[in-house]
């Protein structure tokens, strides 16, 4: 069957529309193939080398202007992964936009993490800051300043994330600590790019600290942060070196028990390692754990009755006594450690502990030297770790 057009005023519009479309179509076809339309094929060829040497949380690879920055949710890298890339601005149109991908750095950045807060400080780009979380418990001046200012705004806290007023400030990127790797997260309905931030994760101290090139990487800061951790790396080490040769290694346990519970520090932990390169014998070196895990008391005191020392992190508002530490439980003063006076102790409300320490592990394994073998370092001044003393 033929059809025949024989008004000519709507054959001629649809000869124009095809027309149009076809230029459309080969518009798109010749935009194509001028771009590359995965950005990842930049980075395909498996020759970069990673920028990061003892986190193994990330890894940073830099080629032609643009940088890779890999998130791992496991340490074996074989688990969830994300990736962002930070690409200069004068390849912008050059790659395809998604939500992993920025066009030079971030206007500005809202930041869930206490750390990552020092860490924007020690890059010298705090004023990117426009959002945070927990606000009671930060103890920055400058961040204390800017938020009774109202320059920094408190986007959550008591475990609530306030996404209207997240939507309101609108920062670039939100940075957050993720503790579920399959839940999605609150923040997800803003629209706003999330960046998880796992140093946390991390089994090393040094590991935690290079979490500094990670903040950096975002806001083209990399030779800083790579000053600033080589620095870390020298201290931390020369320190370390001092107990290498060590045969004589006090025993030490950590934490206390509540609510029915005492959590203790993995043997692959963080706290694990620092205990080692201080010179101490962690009484729980052996287990297999990476972060802390519930015992019972029962197992606890069998354990660690006649272990030399214990180290405790107060809690907001606790007093640093023996005094205090026994009416809290009498059973504490079973334990050898209290005995002889050999609690070590954190005040986290006068040293910023939980803010400043990831980014100072040479100054804490300092500490933690200086109380296990005050020979070593008969002069240090310690700035997180104490002993208790009695009242």
């Amino acid at each position: 069957m033929t059809f025949r057009l024989n008004n000519p005023a709507l054959k001629k519009e649809i000869i124009r529309t095809l027309a149009l479309s076809l230029l459309m179509l080969f518009t798109v076809a010749c935009s194509r193939s001028h771009k590359q339309d995965d950005i990842g094929k930049v980075f395909a060829d498996g020759h970069l080398k990673s920028e990061v040497q003892y986190a193994k949380g990330f890894d940073i690879y830099k080629s032609k202007g643009i940088t890779k920055i890999v998130v791992y949710t496991s340490p074996d890298k074989k688990g969830k992964q994300q990736t962002f890339y930070i690409v200069d601005k004068k390849l912008k149109g050059q790659f395809p936009r998604n939500s992993g991908l920025f066009y030079g750095v971030p206007g500005n950045a809202a930041v869930f993490s206490a750390t990552q807060l020092t860490a924007f400080e020690k890059l010298g780009i705090q004023d990117k800051v426009t959002g945070v979380s927990e606000a009671a418990y930060i103890k920055s001046p400058y961040f204390r300043k800017r938020l009774a200012e109202g320059k920094v705004s408190e986007l959550a806290g008591s475990g609530s994330f306030f996404t209207e007023k997240a939507i309101t400030v609108h920062p670039s990127v939100i940075f957050y600590t993720p503790y579920s790797v399959n839940d999605l997260h609150t923040m997800e309905i803003t629209g706003i790019p999330l960046i998880p931030f796992n140093d946390y994760r991390e089994t090393t101290p040094l590991g935690r600290a290079e979490w500094i090139k990670f903040t950096a990487a975002f806001f083209n800061r990399s030779s800083l942060a790579d000053s600033i951790f080589s620095d870390i790396v020298a201290k931390y080490e020369q320190y370390k070196s001092l107990t290498k040769d060590l045969k004589e290694r006090p025993t030490v346990f950590t934490d206390k028990y509540f609510n029915g519970q005492w959590f203790v520090a993995g043997g692959k932990s963080y706290t694990a390692a620092f205990f080692a390169d201080a010179g101490a014998d962690y009484i729980w070196k052996d287990d297999i754990h990476t972060a802390s895990f519930p015992l019972e008391y029962e197992v606890v005191y069998q354990k660690a009755h006649d272990a030399g020392y214990w180290r405790i992190i107060l809690s907001y508002g606790e007093k640093p006594s023996y005094r205090a530490l026994a009416q809290e439980n009498e059973l504490y003063r079973h334990f050898r450690a209290f005995r002889e006076r050999h609690v070590i102790y954190c005040n986290p409300q006068e040293t910023a502990y939980f803010e400043n320490s990831p980014l100072e592990p040479q100054i804490v394994l300092a500490d933690l030297i200086r109380i296990f073998h005050p020979e070593l370092l008969p002069e240090y001044k310690p700035k997180y770790f104490r002993l208790m003393k009695d009242e």
